[in-house]
């Protein structure tokens, strides 16, 4: 099971350069973490929490032009080197999987430090406080659990469409058209006593956009090693 984990995390290291690792692995959650622990300390409780979630789709979205944008384009080469080896198809597998895996557990590790920061200041639970209503009926890891799979299942839809073209500007206007999907999304914070059932529903489509985003790419690739 470890040397397996250890195969897929080379296979997804194998697409990746030395910047968009500094950028997307230190730089880019440094910058949100820090945003989100200054805004639960200056501004208002769950505020930190709400902005990190609607700013990470778009800065995942982004940031995949560097890694898998425009392998859902027609006839694209930007992979031609995988018809190389024999593996070349099991290796794209496992990096997209690891891809999906790492987006997940960027937006649990990010939006978790924001919540304790909440939480440390004694104000997450408190009514009167400042926090919406929603979030202080409901319990705390429902809650948590909401923005990470909303803006999870934002992230993997957002890449999946931009992924279709291989152009900067299609990232930017689908990452700019997340924010908003997702800042829309928490109008559900309204129903915070069913955040249980949302978050099930949530998970069900964050399964099921991830499950079509790895069968779409490995199709259009697929497709591309026979000639027309």
């Amino acid at each position: 099971m470890v040397c397996r984990m250890k195969k897929r995390i080379k296979s997804y290291l194998v697409f990746t350069g030395l910047w968009y690792r500094i950028v997307v692995y230190l730089l880019a959650p440094l910058a949100m973490v820090g945003l989100g622990l200054w805004m639960e300390a200056n501004v208002q409780s769950g505020t930190g929490l709400i902005l990190v979630a609607v700013l990470l789709p778009p800065v995942e979205i982004i940031s995949d032009n560097g890694l898998f944008g425009g392998i859902q384009t027609k006839d694209s080469l930007r992979l031609e080197f995988l018809k190389t080896s024999g593996r070349g198809m099991d290796v794209l597998k496992s990096a997209l999987r690891m891809d999906l895996l790492r987006k997940f557990l960027s937006a649990l590790g990010i939006l978790a430090l924001c919540r304790l920061a909440a939480g440390l200041a004694g104000r997450w639970t408190a009514k009167g406080a400042g926090a919406p209503e929603g979030m202080v009926s409901a319990s705390g890891m429902g809650i948590l659990l909401y923005f990470v799979l909303l803006s999870y299942f934002v992230s993997t839809l957002g890449t999946f469409l931009s992924r279709f073209g291989d152009m900067l500007w299609i990232n930017l206007l689908v990452g700019y058209g997340a924010m908003f999907f997702t800042a829309f999304g928490l109008i559900l914070l309204n129903l915070a006593d069913y955040i249980l059932v949302i978050d099930i529903l949530l998970a069900i489509l964050g399964m099921g956009i991830s499950a079509l985003a790895v069968r779409v790419a490995m199709k259009r690739v697929e497709r591309s090693y026979y000639d027309k």
